[in-house]
C-alpha cells in the first residue's frame, strides 16, 4: 500500500511540477550562411528572452547549468557556441580557443541569435530580450546590445565594458555589471567608469563590486578552482534574477 501511495505521488509530482531538459542544441545560420550551435532551454512560448554568451573556456558545465537555471526561471535561452563545437578545461587550451576566435563572426552569431529569439517569440507576440556573457563573453554581448535596438536588458559578469558615453547611448536599456574587488588593480575604478558613462548616456547601470571576489568568481574552471567563490556567485545570482525581473516587466 506504501508503495503505491509512493508511486502515486511521485506520478502526481511529474504531472503537476514544471520540468525542463538539459539546453538541447541546434543548428542556426548567420546572414552570411555560417552555420553554428546554439543551446535553446525553457519555455518555447515565453514572453522574455536571454541570449547567453559564454567566457573563455567555452561550453563548459557552468555555462549549460547557467542556461538551464534560467530556463527554470521561465525564460527561453539561447547558448550560443562562438567555438564551434570546441571546449577547454585549462587556461592553455582556452587561450588558444580565444586567440581562434574571430570578432566579425562571434558579431553575426549573435545577432543570429538575437534575431532567431525575436522571431521564435513573434507568434505570442513582442518577447522582450537580454543578453548575458560571462568574462570574454562580456565584450561580445555589450557590442551585441549595442548594435541591436531590441535588446532591452544586458548583464555583463567580470569582463570588459565600454566607458565612452556616446557609445553606450546606443543601449536599447540599462546594464547591470557584477565583479569582483579583486578582478585586477583597478576593478573597482573600472566599474565605476562604466558606471558613469552609462548615466551620461541616458541609459543606467547597476553596478556591484563584490568585496574581496577574483576574476571568474563564477566558474570553477578558472585558476583550478582556486578562486571560485560560492558565495559570491550566489549573489550575482540573486542580482541577475532582480535585475532581470525589473528590467523585462
Amino acid at each position: 500500500m506504501k508503495r503505491l501511495a509512493c508511486l502515486f505521488y511521485t506520478a502526481l509530482v511529474m504531472l503537476t511540477s514544471p520540468t525542463f531538459a538539459h539546453p538541447t542544441p541546434i543548428t542556426l545560420h548567420t546572414a552570411s550562411s555560417e552555420a553554428f550551435t546554439a543551446y535553446t532551454t525553457g519555455p518555447k512560448g515565453a514572453s522574455k528572452g536571454i541570449v547567453l554568451v559564454h567566457d573563455w573556456f567555452g561550453v563548459s558545465p557552468a555555462y549549460t547549468e547557467a542556461a538551464d537555471k534560467l530556463g527554470k526561471l521561465g525564460y527561453r535561452v539561447v547558448a550560443v557556441d562562438l567555438y564551434g563545437g570546441q571546449h577547454a578545461t585549462t587556461h592553455e587550451q582556452a587561450g588558444a580557443l580565444l586567440g581562434a576566435l574571430h570578432d566579425d563572426v562571434a558579431a553575426r552569431e549573435l545577432d543570429t541569435a538575437v534575431r532567431f529569439l525575436s522571431e521564435e517569440g513573434a507568434s505570442e507576440g513582442s518577447r522582450k530580450i537580454a543578453v548575458m556573457g560571462f568574462s570574454m563573453g562580456v565584450k561580445h554581448a555589450l557590442s551585441a546590445a549595442l548594435r541591436n535596438g531590441s535588446v532591452q536588458a544586458t548583464v555583463l559578469w567580470y569582463g570588459e565594458t565600454v566607458k565612452d558615453a556616446e557609445v553606450l547611448r546606443h543601449l536599447g536599456g540599462s546594464a547591470l555589471l557584477v565583479v569582483g574587488s579583486h578582478d585586477g588593480p583597478a576593478a573597482a575604478e573600472s566599474a565605476l567608469a562604466f558606471s558613469k558613462a552609462a548615466d551620461q548616456a541616458g541609459v543606467g547601470a547597476e553596478v556591484y563590486v563584490y568585496p574581496g571576489a577574483e576574476h571568474a568568481f563564477a566558474q570553477p574552471l578558472f585558476n583550478q578552482g582556486k578562486t571560485y567563490d560560492p558565495a559570491a556567485t550566489r549573489v550575482a545570482w540573486e542580482l541577475t534574477e532582480s535585475f532581470l525581473s525589473r528590467r523585462l516587466k
